[in-house]
């Protein structure tokens, strides 16, 4: 079973991810759905004509309101989704007890190859996670400070929580409440503490849990952070690693899609214009996207986190923010002997 979470505006991407899914898996049984859609936004807001082919779980029925409203009131969108997820998680392992396996996928990802080397690779397992990168990045971008570098996954962490793979044990049920735990309480976006989301926590799993396995695959998880390490090419229908032919088995389109999504807005590593693989790719999924006639639901806000998203600056007037902070700092410092009365 595919577990995923999305607010009403990413829903066209989810249903993308679930199709995807879908096509690369054996069917369900009969009593147990294929996908299941966490939604961490209110169901009230959902255009009353839209029907959706997967089973949708509102966040609401998760927590009590006061609960909820206290998660909402403290966190952005992005942290309250993050927050909640061990709880979803926790929550369709519940309801669904004939379930041994539960893959989480962000409503980014896509789905490119059979998913079978994710069950095998799972079994006798806990968790299965995905580093960002395989291989030190060096300086691949232009300049010698190409970003990001190594010093920031230590602030944001070195797995990707936009996939998950998890069996049914008493170990993932242990891991689960601790990241719950966690999460719920500290999942803001502040590097100055040590925080960053739900996927910061991951750092300390492989150490704290048993049957946790790393993948150092390249066809898991392609993706704007290694795609200057993994060029690919398209052989018919399937996508494969450029240098070793190996299918791809699935991509994240986290920061390609929309530019301001993720924590490298502002990387300068890949330049997706100047690579051909990249653009088709890429192509290929807004296509894919746009067939789930999203004109209804992408302009609706989520209903919960209401702390303020950071703005997202480009150009002149990222300079000028850069410049007058470091100004403003400067000042700060500056000794100003006191005048005599």
């Amino acid at each position: 079973m595919l577990v995923t979470i999305c607010f009403i505006h990413q829903l066209p991407q989810a249903l993308v991810l679930a199709d995807s899914y879908c096509r690369n898996s054996l069917k369900a049984a009969s009593d147990t759905p294929a996908v299941v859609i966490g939604l961490a936004d209110d169901p009230a807001h959902l255009p009353q004509d839209v029907q959706f082919p997967y089973p949708i779980l509102p966040v609401g029925t998760l927590f009590t309101d006061s609960e909820r409203q206290q998660l909402s009131d403290q966190y952005t969108p992005v942290e309250f989704a993050a927050a909640c997820k061990p709880r979803f998680l926790t929550a369709v392992f519940a309801r669904y007890p004939t379930v041994q396996t539960l893959l989480y996928a962000d409503p980014n990802v896509l789905f490119l190859h059979s998913i079978q080397p994710i069950l095998d690779r799972l079994r006798s397992q806990t968790l299965l996670l995905t580093p960002y990168l395989l291989q030190a990045p060096g300086d691949t971008g232009p300049g010698k400070r190409a970003w990001p570098d190594e010093k920031h996954l230590q602030n944001i962490g070195l797995y990707n929580a936009d996939f998950l793979a998890f069996s049914r044990a008493p170990e993932t049920e242990q891991l689960l409440a601790w990241w719950q735990s966690r999460a719920e309480t500290r999942a803001y976006i502040d590097f100055c503490k040590g925080l960053c989301t739900d996927q910061i926590w991951l750092m300390h799993a492989p150490v704290f849990f048993a049957g946790i396995t790393i993948l150092h695959d390249p066809s898991w998880h392609v993706a704007l952070w290694n795609l200057p390490q993994r060029p690919l090419r398209q052989r018919d229908s399937t996508w494969e690693l450029a240098a070793s032919g190996q299918p791809v088995l699935f991509a994240n389109m986290k920061g390609l899609f929309n530019p301001d999504e993720g924590f490298f807005p502002h990387q300068t590593r890949l330049n997706p214009a100047k690579r051909s693989d990249v653009m088709t790719l890429l192509r290929d999924y807004r296509q894919q996207v746009a067939a789930k006639e999203p004109a209804a639901l992408t302009p609706i806000r989520p209903a919960y986190g209401m702390q303020p998203v950071p703005l997202i600056v480009r150009g002149w007037r990222r300079t000028a923010t850069t410049l007058l902070t470091a100004l403003n700092k400067r000042i700060d410092t500056i000794y100003l002997p006191a005048l005599p009365r």
